[in-house]
């Protein structure tokens, strides 16, 4: 995940659609940021050597995952996407 002028923080998705994702991070994100978020995507989803897409979204909704925990839950709607070529 990275927001404008933030840096690259790792995170793992918890759910992901066509349509977005949503992922665990201890990084206060607002609603309405847009972020890029990089996947890295098996062969056996995407059928070829193609592993990371760059999908730009807007952070649609952010909450707390637990009373004790300091991680906030962070769906992101994907707007559009990029992917790599794959090099030869």
């Amino acid at each position: 995940m990275q927001a404008p002028a933030d840096p690259e923080q790792a995170a793992a998705s918890m759910n992901i659609c066509n349509h977005g994702v949503y992922f665990a991070t201890d990084q206060r994100v607002p609603k309405g940021v847009m972020i890029q978020v990089h996947l890295k995507m098996p062969r056996e989803v995407v059928g070829d050597d193609v592993t990371e897409w760059c999908f730009t979204g807007r952070v649609a909704h952010v909450e707390p995952l637990g009373s004790t925990n300091d991680k906030l839950g962070v769906g992101v709607q994907f707007l559009y996407y990029e992917v790599p070529r794959a090099s030869l």
